[in-house]
């Protein structure tokens, strides 16, 4: 399944980046990039930054002139099953701690943002992570299984103890967007730091 999800990712990303639709695309990377700060080609982050944008613009971006988003158009054009489209419509962008194998053998994480635990499917390869990392990025659960795709926003641990405080305020309000606006503070702030190296790390990482 995972590959199958990688291969409806790709084909939707070409189909929707290129000939009528190249407009939307740029519209996306203007909004995008201004939010979570400018990319260039040679930023040592800039192949990992273009993926968090990719799956950003497929599952949750809409333009300002049609209020569908990207994934709806791949969905109602490729006739796809039910159960794989109602993954896509509820992906689960959050800040996540991996930490490693489960009893069970599976990959696992700690949802920090909506406080839960998370593990991938047991045939789902191996992140390229280690224990403790924390990031930003999107997993699709279907039939019960859970899939991590691949933009990850990796964040210095040394700020766990203030986004566990975020996530909590920002939980409680409840709202989806809030929530984006939060995920997207933190991918501009790591933007900032990775500019800014020489500050410590926690006067960056402020909400």
């Amino acid at each position: 399944m995972y590959d199958e999800i990688q291969k409806h990712l790709e084909t939707a990303l070409h189909k929707f980046s290129t000939d009528e639709f190249y407009n939307l695309l740029l519209e996306a990377k203007n909004d995008y990039f201004s939010f979570t700060g400018k990319v260039n080609e040679d930023d040592e982050d800039y192949e990992t930054r273009m993926n968090l944008f990719n799956d950003w613009y497929l599952l949750q971006f809409s333009s300002r002139n049609d209020e569908e988003v990207v994934i709806e158009k791949y969905i109602k054009d490729s006739g796809l099953e039910e159960n794989l489209a109602m993954s896509f419509r509820s992906v689960n962008y959050s800040i996540f701690e991996f930490t490693g194998k489960n009893i069970r053998g599976q990959y696992s994480f700690k949802d920090i943002l909506h406080d839960k635990k998370v593990s991938l499917d047991k045939e789902h390869p191996k992140p390229t992570l280690v224990k403790g990392d924390i990031f930003t990025g999107r997993i699709l659960s279907i039939d019960n299984k859970n899939y991590l795709l691949p933009g990850m926003c990796l964040v210095p641990s040394e700020i766990k103890p203030s986004l566990k405080k975020e996530s909590k305020k920002v939980r409680n309000m409840n709202n989806k967007d809030e929530e984006i606006k939060f995920l997207f503070k933190i991918e501009s702030l790591k933007t900032k730091w990775l500019r800014y190296g020489h500050i410590d790390v926690n006067k960056i990482f402020v909400f």
